[in-house]
Protein backbone atom coordinates (compact mmCIF):
# COMPACT_ATOMS: atom_id res chain seq x y z
CA UNK A 1 0.00 0.00 0.00
CA UNK A 2 1.47 3.44 -0.82
CA UNK A 3 1.63 6.52 0.82
CA UNK A 4 2.06 10.59 0.68
CA UNK A 5 3.05 12.94 3.10
CA UNK A 6 1.89 16.85 2.88
CA UNK A 7 0.31 19.47 4.78
CA UNK A 8 -3.54 19.76 5.60
CA UNK A 9 -6.06 21.50 7.09
CA UNK A 10 -9.13 20.18 7.90
CA UNK A 11 -12.05 21.69 6.28
CA UNK A 12 -15.02 18.92 7.01
CA UNK A 13 -15.42 16.22 8.81
CA UNK A 14 -18.27 13.55 9.12
CA UNK A 15 -19.40 10.26 11.28
CA UNK A 16 -18.70 6.63 9.01
CA UNK A 17 -19.90 3.75 11.38
CA UNK A 18 -19.67 3.60 15.23
CA UNK A 19 -15.80 4.40 15.38
CA UNK A 20 -14.63 6.23 12.28
CA UNK A 21 -14.95 9.44 11.04
CA UNK A 22 -14.13 10.92 7.18
CA UNK A 23 -12.00 13.59 7.34
CA UNK A 24 -11.79 16.44 4.40
CA UNK A 25 -8.34 18.19 4.33
CA UNK A 26 -7.10 20.93 1.71
CA UNK A 27 -3.41 19.89 1.42
CA UNK A 28 -0.26 21.84 0.59
CA UNK A 29 0.67 18.73 -2.60
CA UNK A 30 -2.45 17.17 -3.67
CA UNK A 31 -5.24 19.97 -3.35
CA UNK A 32 -8.33 18.31 -1.81
CA UNK A 33 -8.16 14.76 -0.03
CA UNK A 34 -11.08 12.90 1.70
CA UNK A 35 -9.95 10.24 4.11
CA UNK A 36 -11.10 8.13 6.96
CA UNK A 37 -9.59 8.52 10.36
CA UNK A 38 -9.95 4.95 12.15
CA UNK A 39 -11.17 4.67 15.78
CA UNK A 40 -11.09 8.68 16.30
CA UNK A 41 -14.80 8.75 17.67
CA UNK A 42 -13.31 6.05 21.00
CA UNK A 43 -12.33 7.63 24.20
CA UNK A 44 -8.88 6.90 23.78
CA UNK A 45 -7.90 8.18 20.59
CA UNK A 46 -4.54 9.51 20.32
CA UNK A 47 -6.14 11.78 16.99
CA UNK A 48 -9.33 13.17 17.98
CA UNK A 49 -8.04 16.47 18.91
CA UNK A 50 -6.22 16.96 15.63
CA UNK A 51 -8.87 16.28 13.23
CA UNK A 52 -11.21 18.69 14.57
CA UNK A 53 -12.21 21.70 12.37
CA UNK A 54 -9.92 24.42 10.41
CA UNK A 55 -7.30 22.35 12.47
CA UNK A 56 -3.37 22.64 10.81
CA UNK A 57 -1.65 19.33 10.13
CA UNK A 58 0.87 17.34 9.10
CA UNK A 59 -0.04 14.01 7.72
CA UNK A 60 0.80 10.80 6.11
CA UNK A 61 -2.16 8.97 4.32
CA UNK A 62 -2.30 5.56 2.67
CA UNK A 63 -3.85 5.64 -0.51
CA UNK A 64 -7.07 4.00 -0.97
CA UNK A 65 -9.19 2.48 -4.01
CA UNK A 66 -11.88 5.40 -3.22
CA UNK A 67 -10.32 7.16 0.54
CA UNK A 68 -7.35 7.65 1.57
CA UNK A 69 -6.62 6.47 4.99
CA UNK A 70 -4.61 8.33 7.40
CA UNK A 71 -1.50 6.49 9.02
CA UNK A 72 0.72 9.29 10.84
CA UNK A 73 -1.17 12.52 11.97
CA UNK A 74 0.63 15.24 14.41
CA UNK A 75 -0.28 19.13 14.67
CA UNK A 76 1.39 22.03 13.30
CA UNK A 77 -1.12 24.42 14.16
CA UNK A 78 -4.66 24.22 16.01
CA UNK A 79 -6.78 27.38 15.42
CA UNK A 80 -8.37 26.34 18.03
CA UNK A 81 -9.76 30.07 18.93
CA UNK A 82 -11.84 30.11 15.41
CA UNK A 83 -13.24 26.67 17.59
CA UNK A 84 -14.07 28.85 20.74
CA UNK A 85 -15.31 32.27 19.43
CA UNK A 86 -18.89 32.28 17.94
CA UNK A 87 -18.19 35.22 15.64
CA UNK A 88 -14.77 33.72 14.34
CA UNK A 89 -16.62 30.09 14.04
CA UNK A 90 -19.26 31.42 11.61
CA UNK A 91 -16.43 33.06 9.25
CA UNK A 92 -14.04 30.35 9.23
CA UNK A 93 -17.02 27.48 8.63
CA UNK A 94 -17.90 29.95 5.61
CA UNK A 95 -14.36 29.98 4.14
CA UNK A 96 -13.69 25.71 5.06
CA UNK A 97 -17.00 25.18 3.03
CA UNK A 98 -16.01 27.77 0.58
CA UNK A 99 -12.82 25.97 -0.47
CA UNK A 100 -14.69 22.39 0.03
CA UNK A 101 -16.39 23.40 -2.50
CA UNK A 102 -14.10 24.87 -5.49
CA UNK A 103 -10.86 22.76 -4.85
CA UNK A 104 -10.25 19.65 -6.32
CA UNK A 105 -8.73 16.14 -5.85
CA UNK A 106 -4.95 15.52 -6.83
CA UNK A 107 -5.31 18.97 -7.98
CA UNK A 108 -2.96 21.11 -5.78
CA UNK A 109 -3.00 25.44 -5.86
CA UNK A 110 -0.77 26.83 -3.69
CA UNK A 111 -2.77 30.09 -3.92
CA UNK A 112 -5.48 28.69 -2.50
CA UNK A 113 -3.85 26.83 0.13
CA UNK A 114 -1.70 29.92 1.43
CA UNK A 115 -4.95 31.86 0.92
CA UNK A 116 -7.01 29.89 3.33
CA UNK A 117 -3.86 29.26 6.15
CA UNK A 118 -3.35 33.01 5.51
CA UNK A 119 -7.63 33.66 6.07
CA UNK A 120 -7.58 31.58 9.01
CA UNK A 121 -4.41 33.49 10.48
CA UNK A 122 -6.13 36.47 9.80
CA UNK A 123 -9.78 35.74 11.76
CA UNK A 124 -7.56 34.51 14.23
CA UNK A 125 -5.33 37.73 15.16
CA UNK A 126 -8.14 39.81 14.49
CA UNK A 127 -10.97 41.03 16.38
CA UNK A 128 -14.65 41.24 15.81
CA UNK A 129 -15.07 43.80 13.72
CA UNK A 130 -12.24 42.94 11.03
CA UNK A 131 -13.16 39.47 10.32
CA UNK A 132 -16.45 40.83 7.51
CA UNK A 133 -13.45 42.27 5.32
CA UNK A 134 -11.14 39.86 5.83
CA UNK A 135 -13.83 37.19 4.65
CA UNK A 136 -14.42 39.74 1.55
CA UNK A 137 -10.96 39.40 0.67
CA UNK A 138 -10.90 35.89 0.94
CA UNK A 139 -13.50 35.82 -1.46
CA UNK A 140 -12.80 37.96 -4.03
CA UNK A 141 -9.29 36.45 -3.68
CA UNK A 142 -10.33 32.89 -3.98
CA UNK A 143 -12.76 33.52 -7.20
CA UNK A 144 -9.24 35.29 -8.91
CA UNK A 145 -7.70 31.92 -8.19
CA UNK A 146 -10.27 29.86 -9.73
CA UNK A 147 -10.62 31.60 -12.82
CA UNK A 148 -13.68 34.14 -11.96
CA UNK A 149 -11.88 37.20 -11.35
CA UNK A 150 -14.44 39.93 -11.91
CA UNK A 151 -13.19 42.46 -14.12
CA UNK A 152 -13.33 46.17 -12.31
CA UNK A 153 -10.69 47.93 -14.14
CA UNK A 154 -12.41 48.90 -17.52
CA UNK A 155 -15.06 47.98 -19.32
CA UNK A 156 -15.77 44.50 -20.38
CA UNK A 157 -16.57 45.89 -24.56
CA UNK A 158 -14.84 48.51 -25.10
CA UNK A 159 -11.64 47.91 -22.90
CA UNK A 160 -11.72 52.01 -21.62
CA UNK A 161 -10.46 52.47 -18.43
CA UNK A 162 -13.24 53.02 -15.78
CA UNK A 163 -12.69 55.09 -12.46
CA UNK A 164 -15.16 54.89 -9.62
CA UNK A 165 -18.36 56.88 -10.05
CA UNK A 166 -21.60 57.12 -8.12
CA UNK A 167 -23.24 54.03 -9.69
CA UNK A 168 -21.02 51.96 -11.39
CA UNK A 169 -22.50 49.19 -14.07
CA UNK A 170 -21.72 45.40 -13.64
CA UNK A 171 -23.10 42.84 -15.92
CA UNK A 172 -23.10 39.74 -13.70
CA UNK A 173 -23.39 37.55 -16.98
CA UNK A 174 -20.18 38.92 -18.36
CA UNK A 175 -18.29 38.84 -15.31
CA UNK A 176 -17.16 42.92 -15.55
CA UNK A 177 -18.13 46.28 -15.90
CA UNK A 178 -19.27 48.08 -18.68
CA UNK A 179 -19.09 51.96 -19.48
CA UNK A 180 -22.23 54.28 -20.11
CA UNK A 181 -21.94 54.14 -23.59
CA UNK A 182 -22.08 50.01 -23.90
CA UNK A 183 -24.29 49.50 -21.35
CA UNK A 184 -28.00 48.28 -23.15
CA UNK A 185 -30.73 49.00 -20.69
CA UNK A 186 -32.59 46.03 -21.80
CA UNK A 187 -29.87 43.82 -20.19
CA UNK A 188 -30.41 41.54 -17.31
CA UNK A 189 -28.51 40.28 -14.79
CA UNK A 190 -26.80 43.73 -14.20
CA UNK A 191 -25.69 44.89 -10.41
CA UNK A 192 -25.12 48.16 -9.32
CA UNK A 193 -21.77 49.46 -7.55
CA UNK A 194 -21.38 52.19 -6.17
CA UNK A 195 -18.37 53.97 -5.90
CA UNK A 196 -17.27 53.10 -2.63
CA UNK A 197 -17.58 49.56 -3.19
CA UNK A 198 -15.73 49.38 -6.17
CA UNK A 199 -12.99 51.07 -4.91
CA UNK A 200 -12.42 49.04 -2.02
CA UNK A 201 -12.78 45.63 -4.43
CA UNK A 202 -9.33 46.88 -6.20
CA UNK A 203 -7.75 47.61 -2.82
CA UNK A 204 -8.87 44.16 -1.30
CA UNK A 205 -7.68 42.03 -4.42
CA UNK A 206 -4.54 44.08 -5.22
CA UNK A 207 -3.34 44.28 -1.24
CA UNK A 208 -5.13 41.18 0.35
CA UNK A 209 -5.39 40.79 3.38
CA UNK A 210 -2.93 43.87 4.62
CA UNK A 211 -6.03 45.93 3.62
CA UNK A 212 -8.00 45.04 5.83
CA UNK A 213 -6.32 46.74 8.52
CA UNK A 214 -6.09 50.24 6.75
CA UNK A 215 -8.58 50.43 4.87
CA UNK A 216 -12.49 51.11 6.27
CA UNK A 217 -15.36 50.46 4.28
CA UNK A 218 -19.36 51.75 5.17
CA UNK A 219 -22.03 49.55 6.07
CA UNK A 220 -24.00 50.73 2.96
CA UNK A 221 -20.89 49.47 0.84
CA UNK A 222 -20.37 46.41 3.07
CA UNK A 223 -23.58 45.32 2.06
CA UNK A 224 -23.54 46.13 -1.12
CA UNK A 225 -20.71 44.29 -1.79
CA UNK A 226 -21.64 41.45 0.45
CA UNK A 227 -24.76 40.90 -1.92
CA UNK A 228 -23.03 41.22 -5.06
CA UNK A 229 -20.20 38.21 -3.98
CA UNK A 230 -23.47 36.17 -3.32
CA UNK A 231 -24.97 37.30 -6.67
CA UNK A 232 -21.63 36.89 -8.47
CA UNK A 233 -21.11 33.16 -7.20
CA UNK A 234 -24.87 31.54 -7.84
CA UNK A 235 -24.49 32.62 -10.84
CA UNK A 236 -21.13 31.79 -11.97
CA UNK A 237 -20.45 28.72 -9.68
CA UNK A 238 -23.82 27.63 -8.97
CA UNK A 239 -24.25 26.87 -5.58
CA UNK A 240 -24.82 28.42 -1.98
CA UNK A 241 -22.98 27.59 1.08
CA UNK A 242 -24.56 26.36 3.47
CA UNK A 243 -22.77 28.00 6.28
CA UNK A 244 -24.24 31.20 4.64
CA UNK A 245 -27.21 31.11 6.48
CA UNK A 246 -25.09 30.69 10.37
CA UNK A 247 -22.75 33.45 8.90
CA UNK A 248 -25.86 36.00 8.60
CA UNK A 249 -27.28 35.29 11.63
CA UNK A 250 -23.86 36.09 12.87
CA UNK A 251 -23.99 39.50 10.79
CA UNK A 252 -27.86 40.58 12.21
CA UNK A 253 -26.27 40.04 15.63
CA UNK A 254 -24.15 43.47 14.44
Amino acid sequence: MSKFETEGIVLKQFDLGEADKIITFYTKDNGKVRAVARGVKKPRSKISGLVQLFTYNKITFYKGRSLERINHIENIYPFSSLRNNLNKMAYASYIAEYVEKVGMENNPNPDIFNLLLEAFYNLMKNDNNKLEKINLIFVLRLLKYIGFEPVIDKCIKCNNKIEPAYNNIFDIKQGGLLCEKCFDNSKENIFILNGETLAVMRKFILEGFSASKSLSISNKSKKNLIKFIDYFIIYHLDFKLKSTEFLNMIRDLG
